[in-house]
């Protein structure tokens, strides 16, 4: 059996689920993340919608950590509409040093165009392995890599339009939520067809003719159930351990930063005078 698939996986909450089935939109979001040396990994949203390329064989207990409802796209409309695979790197890698020294030739020379195409890069980068906090689960060194994740990010231009930031800080980020509901969704994103969709995973059998009345029956639809049934996993993700922490929204917060301190550490160790400080 291959390691990937024709299907791209869209994971979600069940209202986030039946509010994009409806509206027969994925919108873009913006997601945290911790990638750049330049910032000494301190946290960046990057508008995105993202999805994940693995066989049904893949979809173990660990891969749920998005919400219990997936929306199966046809890979076919994903690179259409431009999803494309994100490079996935380690905090040590060449690759991540040199988009780090672009960026850092950006901005002392004040190259505006050069700025944005090195972020706009960033934002399809992904540590291998890292803290991961959701509403649904936590993390203490999560395996993305597994994820096979494929993103699509807008154009500037596209924020532009919609006065909306191509990226922010976490007080941008934290700003923008409160001023929205407590949610990270922008008003903007990519369209599809129920033909697009090849499979859906829902979280119970109540869910399946309330899905079927929204896309018809063309759609194979399964619950997570029949789908834990017949599966092979292997267990990469170390989950945080019940106790205060696991209830402890701040404390789980608090321990990201820590590991993201420590590997910033760690570079400047390694690269020493070539990180900014």
């Amino acid at each position: 059996m291959g390691l990937s698939s024709n299907i791209l996986w869209h994971q979600t909450g069940k209202e986030g689920f039946y509010g994009i089935l409806k509206s027969k939109r994925l919108r873009y979001s913006y997601c945290l993340e911790r990638i750049i040396p330049e910032f000494k990994l301190k946290p960046i949203a990057f508008p995105m919608i993202s999805v994940s390329d693995y066989p049904f064989s893949e979809i173990g207990n660990n891969k749920w950590a998005y919400g219990n409802y997936c929306i199966g796209f046809k890979q076919s409309w994903g690179v259409k509409v431009g999803f494309s695979p994100v490079t996935y790197c380690s905090y040590g890698s060449r690759s991540l040093q040199l988009m780090n020294l672009l960026l850092d030739n950006a901005l002392k020379n004040d190259i505006q165009s050069s700025f944005g195409v090195v972020m706009y890069l960033f934002a399809h980068m992904k540590f291998v392995q890292a803290p991961l906090v959701t509403k649904h689960k936590k993390f203490k060194n999560y395996r993305f890599y597994d994820e096979r994740e494929w993103r699509v990010v807008p154009y500037i231009t596209e924020t532009d339009n919609s006065e909306l930031f191509p990226f922010t800080n976490e007080e941008g980020y934290k700003d923008f939520k409160k001023k929205n509901n407590n949610s990270s969704l922008l008003n903007i994103g990519v369209d599809f067809q129920y033909d697009d969709i090849h499979y859906i995973i829902v979280e119970k059998e109540e869910d399946i003719q309330q899905t079927r009345d929204i896309v018809g029956d063309r759609i194979h639809i399964f619950t997570k159930a029949e789908i834990m049934e017949d599966v092979i996993g292997v267990d990469h993700h170390e989950e945080i351990l019940p106790s205060q922490n696991q209830l402890d929204f701040e404390a789980a917060q608090r321990h990201l930063a820590r590991v993201s301190k420590i590997m910033h550490e760690k570079m400047e160790e390694k690269y020493g005078s070539k990180l900014k400080k």
